[in-house]
């Protein structure tokens, strides 16, 4: 036993100098600032660039709980990481919840993981004999992990691995000290660290059974082979009670999943490939380019030899070290690729747990190889340190092309708030976007958001939910309403609501607004962004009830020779009733229009806000009727048109009463000339209808 707490054979040898030990502590500093500057500016660079996608949005949702509800969940066996949620709300109690502070944390987690790193491959050439330690092996390490795309696209995401990434090393770091020095403070600091990680992310608990097959593995010899024989044989249950415990979560209610697209599905042979791919450059099959991946085979095949060559040397001639990297790497892999077997859900960011060992063994080599061969081996990493950049910037799936890679519901919701009326439906699905409804919406409107109609019907494996049952709940849930909005996000919502056809895009929801007309309902706007679509759909009289909507406040006028308008309805967005609007906010108003004959061009309506007219409004709204999907030209005498419309409002509008006016023009021609004579005994102020006088108030503190 003493053999796991005694200073190795080789320790009275003092390791090789670094470069910048050779000169004043303060060198030593500076470039480990250097390093850490580097990594930390390149994961802050663009931060809040993209908008939250689904899983950050589960991350804001589950810290908005109490308190004590994030510390029960540390005893929760449900819970998968428990104290990253603490943390992160504590740290959003300190500053705020925008895009930036909610993955601030994990950006800066990134940039001390490639410190941590760096620290680790330092420790692991004190296992080493001292013509093996140089300065290239950790500083390499450390630059792959600083410009991979793979851990730079968790250091910009508001979840828990980068944090498990740098808790992985700590955790690697922290046994190969333990093991070299002996002492019980430092066995303390890794037992600290074990503690800690399982509440981190439970999926830790394999790095833990790595760590304790790689203490184990670390001698070669055949002294208390019986201890060791019983610490293994403890090992192989721990390992086996993991794996069974991951296929009950994984292949519980989740089995159908991947079927349906939320999940890779994959075997063990095909998730090593796709786990190559994300680890190098972080795509999928089919998106890179072929010599892409050179570098990174090369890297992987010499340091596996290499590797596998010291794992068979003993303990004081490397053997050791290279056994427990050998550990941190397989041992996880393997058991997680031993559940994946049966459940078939594959995810690259659960193995962010092997990718530290993957980077050691990269850069191995250059421990070992001759000037020559390492200046080779240094050239090889070089090359994939340009593929990294390549990744990086190749538009447009490259995180930092400008090109959106995550899901962008910010701007779907952005689009939703400008024209979201108070009596309008909104539709979310799948019901699990909503965390992402409610935390965009409160930042792009003063105004209160409506509250949404979810469908938890469509659940995971659902088989009963058909036609008729969806038709049933879209009555009762659409009844007396005349505009509705669906926010959908279409590779999440094939899992619960598939599309009946290979060819089709949307399920029994979406199908129902992409083919409005078919419904005897017109469509109002299609916004398609990545990863998520905003369909409107208007109905020419209430849903199910079938009233027809009346302006609240008739007016008379006519525009051009054929174009009738009736008048208008205000919808109220503050307690004070319709009139009285929010800055910052939107004005939600209804026009009512019909045509004594057919119009000879389609048409735009503009809606000006103004105190002084004779200058460009305060706040204005400008679009063809129905966002152009009821052209004007197609417009039939007797079909009365209500067309509903809001009015961004700026933030910074000053309170007071403003005139709300209404013109209609040919967008082929946009200057004041072509707006519309307008016919009315109501004022008209340049071809504007003047509809009436709002009061804006200053947005609630």
């Amino acid at each position: 036993m003493n053999r796991f707490v005694n200073k190795q054979p080789h320790d009275h040898t003092p390791a090789a100098p670094h470069w910048w030990q050779r000169g004043p502590d303060g060198v030593a500093w500076l470039f480990l600032a250097l390093l850490l500057g580097l990594a930390l500016l390149v994961r802050l660079y663009r931060l809040d660039a993209q908008s939250l996608w689904l899983d950050e949005g589960s991350t804001w949702r589950i810290i908005q709980a109490s308190w004590r509800t994030l510390f029960d969940d540390l005893q929760s066996q449900a819970a998968a990481y428990p104290l990253y949620h603490l943390l992160l709300k504590g740290w959003v109690a300190l500053a705020d919840d925008s895009e930036w502070a909610l993955r601030l944390p994990s950006a800066l987690a990134g940039a001390l993981a490639v410190l941590a790193l760096y620290a680790t491959a330092h420790e692991l050439q004190h296992h080493l004999p001292t013509e093996r330690q140089n300065r290239a092996f950790p500083l390499a390490a450390a630059v792959l992990l600083a410009f991979a795309p793979f851990a730079l696209w968790y250091a910009q995401e508001a979840k828990v691995y980068s944090l498990l990434l740098l808790v992985v090393v700590l955790l690697m770091w922290a046994l190969l000290r333990a093991v070299r020095h002996g002492t019980w403070q430092a066995w303390l600091l890794f037992v600290v660290l074990a503690l800690l990680s399982v509440f981190v992310h439970r999926l830790a608990a394999l790095v833990l059974v790595a760590a304790g097959c790689a203490a184990l593995a670390y001698y070669s010899d055949r002294r208390h082979l019986a201890l060791r024989v019983g610490l293994g044989g403890v090992l192989l249950a721990v390992s086996i009670a993991i794996v069974r415990e991951m296929q009950r979560g994984l292949g519980g209610d989740f089995a159908t999943i991947a079927e349906a697209g939320a999940y890779i599905p994959a075997g063990p042979p095909f998730a090593l490939w796709l786990t190559l791919l994300r680890f190098s450059f972080d795509r999928g099959p089919g998106e890179f380019a072929s010599w892409w991946l050179l570098p990174w085979l090369a890297l992987s095949v010499g340091g596996g030899l290499w590797l596998l060559r010291d794992s068979l040397r003993p303990t004081s001639n490397g053997g050791g070290a290279a056994r427990a990297l050998a550990c941190f790497g397989l041992v996880p892999l393997v058991l997680f690729l031993a559940q994946l077997a049966t459940t078939r859900l594959y995810e690259a960011r659960y193995l962010i747990i092997v990718y530290p060992a993957w980077l050691l063994l990269l850069a191995y080599p250059l421990t070992a190889l001759p000037r020559l061969p390492r200046i080779a081996h240094s050239a090889v990493i070089a090359g994939a340190l340009l593929v990294c950049l390549v990744a990086l910037a190749q538009p447009p799936r490259g995180l930092f092309s400008g090109y959106p890679v995550k899901e962008q519901y910010r701007e779907a919701v952005r689009v939703l708030a400008e024209r979201v009326h108070p009596d309008d439906l909104i539709v979310l699905h799948p019901s699990y976007i909503e965390p992402l409804y409610d935390y965009y919406m409160q930042r792009f409107s003063a105004d209160p958001a409506p509250q949404p109609v979810l469908f938890e019907a469509f659940k995971h494996r659902q088989t009963a939910f058909n036609q008729r049952d969806w038709d049933e709940a879209r009555r009762r849930y659409f009844a007396g309403y005349v505009r509705s909005f669906l926010l959908i996000a279409p590779n999440h919502a094939r899992t619960v609501d598939r599309p009946p056809t290979a060819v089709d895009e949307y399920g029994l929801v979406g199908l129902y607004y992409q083919y409005s007309r078919e419904q005897q309902k017109w469509p109002c706007g299609i916004w398609r962004f990545n990863g998520a679509h905003l369909l409107c759909q208007d109905s020419p009289e209430a849903y199910e009830t079938g009233t027809i909507p009346e302006p609240a406040t008739p007016i008379r006028a006519t525009f051009g020779e054929t174009i009738a308008f009736f008048g208008y309805t205000l919808k109220a967005t503050t307690p004070n009733g319709p009139g009285t609007y929010r800055a910052g906010g939107t004005l939600p108003i209804t026009l009512f229009w019909d045509v004594h004959a057919p119009p000879p061009a389609d048409y735009s309506v503009f809606l000006h806000l103004c105190q002084n007219c004779t200058i460009p409004p305060a706040a204005s709204e400008d679009a063809p009727p129905m966002d152009g999907y009821l052209p004007t030209s197609t417009w039939i005498p007797g079909n009365l048109v209500h067309d509903e419309r809001g009015i961004a409002l700026p933030a910074d509008l000053p309170p007071g009463q403003y005139q709300l006016l209404v013109g209609m023009y040919n967008p082929g021609d946009p200057t004041t000339t072509a707006r519309l004579p307008i016919t009315s005994a109501y004022p008209v102020d340049t071809n504007r209808l003047l509809l009436g006088t709002v009061e804006i108030v200053a947005a609630a503190q």
